[in-house]
C-alpha cells in the first residue's frame, strides 16, 4: 500500500508497505477520505508534538475490510468515522473526567499511524458508524466538528448573542454554523472576500474584513485562525463580560501581546479549546442530519500519490478544506 510516513521535520515520505494484519480489538479500513488539517502542517514543519516516524493524518474515514480477534461491535463493510485521540484512562485527569488532558494522551496520525494511506487499523473503541447516506469526506470532516463542538461549549452561547468568528477556514465555517444553530448572531472576520459568499450561505449575518470589524461589540469572541494578529485583535472586539475561545491551533513557541489590564477592565472570560471530550458521536449526529454542512467547504481533491501539492494548496491560503483520496 502507499502511504505517506513523517520521517522528521521537513521530511515526509511517500513510501510503499505491506498492508498491516489487524490485531486484537483492531479493524483494518480501506481510507476513503483523509483531511489535511493544520496540524499536519505544523507536524511537518516541527510546530506542533508528533511521534516520528508516523503515518499522519487524523481526520478520515473508511471502510472495514478485515476484523481482528475479539471484535464485537463492527462487521466487514461497516462504513466509520475515526476518533483520532486515545485516552491512557489511569492518569488524574482521566480518573476525574477530563480524559482529553490525559498525560499520556496519544493520536492516530500523531503518534500512532494514521489516515494518510490507503489502509489503515484502527482500535475498535475508536470507529463510530456512519449514516448510510454520509459520503466518506463528510465522515472525514467528523473530528474537526467534534472539535468545533468543544470549542461551543466552551464559548456558552446564549441565543441573540452577538458572536465573532475571527478566521474564514474551514474550522471558522464550522464553528459558524454551530454558534448559528445556538441562536448567535454571528460576524465573520476574514479577508479573503472570496470566502464571503459561503459565509453568508451557511448563516453569518456580516462578513468583514479583520480592520474593520467593530471594537467592543461582540459578547462571544471566537478566534479560528491560531495567528498573533487574531489572538490580539479577540481582546479588542470583546465587549465587556464577554467570552473568548481560543480556539485555532497556533505553532508551539508563539507569543501575543495581551494588556491584562483589558481583561480586568472588561471582566472577560478567555478559554482554550483542547480536542474533542465525548463530542465525535454527536459530529456524526450533526453532520448527518445537516444542521452542519461540510460538503461546502471541499475546496480541493487529491489522490494520495499528489499529497505534496495538496500541501501546497492548504499552505496558500486560498483553499478551504483539501481532502485526499487514497483509493
Amino acid at each position: 500500500m502507499l502511504v505517506a510516513r513523517f520521517m522528521a521535520i521537513d521530511d515526509l515520505r511517500l513510501v510503499h508497505e505491506d498492508i498491516p494484519e489487524p490485531g486484537p480489538g483492531e479493524v483494518l479500513i480501506k481510507v476513503k477520505a483523509a483531511g489535511i488539517c493544520g496540524t499536519d502542517a505544523h507536524i511537518i514543519k516541527g510546530e506542533s508534538a508528533s511521534t516520528p516516524p508516523v503515518i499522519i493524518g487524523h481526520e478520515y474515514a473508511g471502510e472495514v475490510v478485515e476484523l481482528g480477534e475479539k471484535v464485537t461491535t463492527l462487521s466487514l463493510g461497516d462504513r466509520i468515522s475515526v476518533d483520532p485521540n486515545i485516552f491512557c484512562q489511569t492518569c488524574y485527569y482521566c480518573h476525574t473526567g477530563k480524559e482529553h488532558l490525559c498525560l499520556h494522551l496519544t493520536a492516530l496520525g500523531v503518534d500512532l499511524d494514521g489516515g494518510f494511506a490507503e489502509y489503515a487499523l484502527v482500535p475498535e473503541v475508536q470507529a463510530h458508524l456512519l449514516p448510510p447516506n454520509m459520503d466518506f469526506t463528510a465522515g472525514a470532516f467528523i473530528e474537526p466538528v467534534a472539535c468545533c463542538i468543544r470549542g461551543l461549549e466552551q464559548a456558552n452561547i446564549r441565543p441573540g448573542d452577538e458572536v465573532a468568528i475571527l478566521g474564514g477556514g474551514p474550522i471558522g465555517l464550522i464553528l459558524l454554523q454551530l454558534a448559528v444553530a445556538a441562536g448567535g448572531r454571528v460576524t465573520l472576520s476574514e479577508p479573503v472576500q472570496q470566502k464571503w459568499a459561503l459565509a453568508k450561505e451557511l448563516g453569518a449575518l456580516r462578513t468583514v474584513l479583520p480592520e474593520e470589524i467593530q471594537l467592543d461589540a461582540f459578547d462571544v469572541v471566537i478566534e479560528a485562525a491560531g495567528v498573533r494578529a487574531t489572538v490580539e485583535q479577540s481582546i479588542k472586539v470583546a465587549r465587556r463580560g464577554a467570552s473568548i475561545v481560543w480556539f485555532g491551533v497556533s505553532p508551539q513557541g508563539l507569543q501575543a501581546a495581551i494588556e491584562p489590564h483589558e481583561v480586568f477592565r472588561k471582566e472577560l472570560r478567555i478559554s482554550g479549546s483542547f480536542i474533542n471530550p465525548h463530542t465525535h458521536a454527536r459530529a456524526v449526529k450533526l453532520v448527518g442530519t445537516g444542521v452542519v454542512r461540510v460538503e461546502p467547504l471541499i475546496s480541493h481533491r487529491f489522490p494520495l500519490k499528489d499529497i505534496e501539492e495538496a500541501l501546497k494548496v492548504h499552505a496558500s491560503g486560498g483553499a478551504s478544506k483539501v481532502m485526499i483520496m487514497p483509493n
